[in-house]
């Protein structure tokens, strides 16, 4: 025989060619996805080499070069047979029947589907059975009540085989009153249902010439128009060829996969097998998971170890800590009355945020300063051993009860890469027909997690949520819905996720919600410390420092009451401007392709990293149109560029580049200096650079007029002008931090909030917060003055419109933690 078609002890025929639509993966081949770290044909490969088995043939097809790529250095003697067009099972099987056919071979020939997993004992079960039963056929079969959709094994006196029913079949038949004819026989599908006690688990062992005659018979006049492999069993029946079933020893001892789920259950089989940890064996942490009604004792009698662990989160404040307290209390209560008090939980609670500088430019690689506020969600999770989630929000007016399983999801899309996933048809039509739901912001950790875990099933969670972060007003409180969430499933898993990574995770997880940012929101809610500002950097994500929030100066939050809704009307905005800060970066690479290699993000288009003056930067501007059309993009940076970076939002026809980009490198900027400002407690420059940021964001001036910030070649070149002068004025007003540019994201209501804070003596500056499109603003004072600022807002804004007050100063806390105690 040829190298690599060796006679061993049977030969085999492997079907890798489908493409294994429900895996919905459009680049590795079902056969090649991983089970506890090898794919699993290789798997297959092994058993069946350590079984004698020789030639090995895999019928390949759909991404052919991935799987003969894969197998091919690990397998050398492997043979490969094309299946040009995929007309089914049988099809598939007579590519391989040929090609051992025209190596003379004639002996015993397996058949089986390349994503098959099978026991070693299994396989010698069945070579034992051919060989000293000699059948024509010998197949396996299992239970029906562990395989309940496989085919239906009918049998006859004696146990053999008569015939193999699908289960679709057995229900259609059902549904229109037709029987079967069976050995001469008529009989109901719920007389077949209820005699089958063994189903088809589609491993074949042939006889070689009755394979290749019983292939040579196929026909495809069915619904499918496919040649199907069991009707090779039928026709062996109907010429009274012995076909032999052989049962399994153990119902797990042939597995196969058809959809992500069925792989993330095969994973866990193997890994229980090979000892590896999987979720049933994490051992909670004792210290974090206590039976609910000791959370609840404990809480409401705190002894002075649960006062000192308030204190560490909450400050010295007695009335903020009784607060929280009491929130706490109430929502561990709320969990018993729920869920019950059996099995141990964990309370997660989780800030909200403000961002003092970095706005919209931690996705484009900046800082940001960030610090948590003493507003947040708390969140008693019980772990469970299955991928259901149950919820319950404190505001039941607001939010539905919820349960969903991350296995019904996985079912409709692929989860292979994120990016590719989050951006998916199926994903898109989800998210937007729950526009608005909760219940993304606790699918998006828990489908991140699992993706980042491919290895392992994420279970999940009965969990009671309470808050008081404000909906939509741009303090994180979907961020930190994110956060909690993926804290309470890493504990529940024992998952080895650091606090940076969970960042990471939190941040890429939220965009399943729809909208691309960053994970600034998720650092800030998790990293915070108590009284500090926490500086980080993306790209890689780095911690900066801490420096302490200076004494004598006060933040004041004013909501404007009105809601910027990130997964509904406003996210569409916000990506149209992520957009453009992207666009606008392609723009300076196809322009000056001398830069291009040290432009990875749009931070580093910066006198720093490309090793030039601000005069050099103001002068890249110049050639960034103000406004550009899509038609003049696309021709620029490329049609498939344009159309990915407009994906998440309806296309444009013109985009103001140099706008947006002149805030973002000025942001950068900004954010890069605040650390250093309040390390010197120069509070006057930082009151000033935050009036700067906001007129960034602005839309009306303080007339109520459009604000318009001058962006025209004249404005740039005036810049230039500044910087080279000798006066000390104009060389500061030229710097870039000093340029709001437009990126455009505040209100008319929160513009007019700011300036009535601006006219407010001791007010040292005032700013948008969040995202923007609505939502809260902040305003730097003079501790002495912060009662007067509040008291303006109410007289001058609140109650001119009819809204209820909502300013107050707030108290930085520590960021996301667990409660914890010996």
């Amino acid at each position: 025989m040829p190298s690599g078609g060796e006679q061993g002890r049977i030969a085999s025929i492997i079907l890798c060619a489908g493409k294994g639509r429900r895996m919905q993966s459009p680049k590795t081949p079902k056969v090649c996805f991983p089970v506890a770290g090898k794919p699993a044909i290789c798997h297959l490969l092994e058993t069946l080499e350590s079984r004698g088995s020789a030639p090995n043939i895999l019928v390949v097809g759909h991404l052919a070069g991935t799987v003969v790529d894969e197998v091919g250095p690990k397998f050398p003697d492997a043979l490969f047979a094309y299946q040009a067009n995929l007309l089914g099972t049988g099809h598939a099987t007579r590519q391989g029947a040929n090609v051992l056919s025209g190596l003379g071979y004639g002996g015993p020939v397996l058949v089986l589907a390349g994503d098959k997993l099978i026991e070693p004992r299994t396989l010698d079960k069945l070579i034992t059975a051919f060989e000293q039963g000699q059948p024509d056929v010998a197949l396996v079969v299992a239970p029906k009540r562990r395989w309940p959709n496989a085919g239906r094994i009918v049998t006859g006196p004696g146990g053999s085989l008569l015939q193999i029913i699908e289960k679709a079949d057995l229900l259609k038949a059902s549904q229109e009153g037709t029987t079967f004819q069976i050995a001469g026989e008529a009989r109901t599908s719920e007389d077949i249902e209820n005699s089958v006690e063994w189903v088809n688990q589609a491993v074949y062992l042939f006889r070689a010439p009755v394979l290749y005659e019983a292939l040579a018979s196929l026909r495809r006049d069915n619904v499918q128009k496919e040649e199907y492999l069991t009707d090779t069993i039928d026709y062996a029946v109907s010429r009274g060829l012995t076909v032999t079933p052989v049962p399994v020893d153990d119902p797990e001892d042939v597995l196969g996969f058809n959809s992500p789920p069925e792989l993330l259950e095969i994973e866990e089989h193997f890994r229980k097998k090979l000892g590896l940890d999987v979720a049933e064996q994490v051992a909670l942490d004792p210290a974090a998971f206590k039976p609910a009604e000791t959370w609840a004792r404990v809480l409401a009698n705190p002894d002075g170890a649960v006062s000192e662990m308030l204190r560490a989160i909450y400050g010295d404040n007695a009335s903020l800590r009784e607060e929280k307290r009491a929130r706490l209390l109430h929502t561990v209560e709320l969990f018993i009355e729920r869920y019950g008090a059996d099995g141990p939980v964990t309370v997660i609670r989780a800030p909200g945020r403000i961002n003092l500088m970095g706005r919209h430019v931690d996705h484009r690689g900046g800082c940001v300063n960030l610090t948590a506020i003493d507003r947040e969600h708390i969140m008693v999770a019980r772990p469970r051993h299955d991928t259901l989630v149950r919820a319950h929000n404190l505001d039941e007016d607001a939010f539905e009860d919820l349960e969903f399983s991350v296995d019904d999801l996985l079912r409709q899309v692929r989860l292979d890469q994120w990016r590719d996933f989050v951006d998916s048809e199926a994903v898109l039509k989800m998210v937007s027909d729950l526009q608005g739901n909760w219940g993304n912001y606790l699918k998006a950790p828990m489908l991140r997690l699992q993706e980042r875990f491919k290895d392992r099933r994420i279970h999940g969670v009965d969990c009671v949520v309470s808050g008081d972060i404000p909906m939509a007003a741009g303090l994180s409180s979907s961020s930190a819905l994110v956060v909690a969430m993926g804290e309470a499933l890493v504990l529940s898993n024992g998952l080895d996720v650091t606090p940076n990574d969970l960042v990471y995770l939190c941040g890429e997880g939220e965009w399943f919600v729809g909208t691309r940012g960053g994970s600034a929101d998720h650092a800030a809610v998790k990293l915070s410390q108590f009284g500090q500002v926490v500086t980080v950097g993306f790209f890689p994500f780095v911690i900066r420092g801490y420096v302490p929030f200076p004494e004598g100066y006060s933040l004041i939050i004013a909501n404007s009451r009105v809601q910027a809704r990130k997964a509904a009307g406003a996210r569409e905005a916000f990506n149209e401007r992520v957009a453009s800060y992207e666009l606008a970066v392609h723009w300076v690479r196809k322009l000056f392709p001398n830069y291009a290699p040290l432009i990875a993000h749009l931070r580093d288009i910066s006198p720093e990293t490309l090793g030039i003056r601000s005069a050099d930067v103001y002068r890249i501007l110049l050639d960034v149109p103000e406004t550009v059309g899509a038609d003049t993009l696309r021709r620029t940076i490329g049609n498939e560029a344009f159309e990915r970076i407009t994906l998440m939002h309806s296309a444009r026809e013109s985009y103001p580049l140099r706008a947006r980009l002149l805030f973002g490198i000025a942001e950068c900027e900004r954010s890069k200096m605040l650390h250093r400002l309040l390390l010197e407690g120069d509070m006057k420059r930082f009151g000033w650079m935050m009036n700067v940021s906001h007129n960034g964001d602005r839309v009306a001036g303080p007339d109520g007029a459009a604000y318009l910030p001058p962006l025209d070649d004249p404005y740039i070149n005036a810049r230039i002008s500044d910087l080279q002068s000798e006066d000390p004025g104009r060389v500061f007003a030229g710097q870039l931090y000093a340029q709001p540019g437009s990126y455009a994201c505040s209100i008319p209501q929160i513009d007019r909030m700011a300036d009535i804070a601006l006219d407010t003596p001791g007010v040292l500056g005032a700013q948008i917060s969040g995202a923007g499109l609505g939502g809260c603003m902040m305003v730097l004072t003079e501790s002495r003055g912060a009662e007067e600022v509040v008291s303006r807002l109410t007289r001058e804004y609140y109650e001119p419109n009819g809204l209820e007050p909502g300013a107050s100063a707030f108290v930085p806390i520590a960021g996301c933690s667990h409660l914890r105690l010996p």
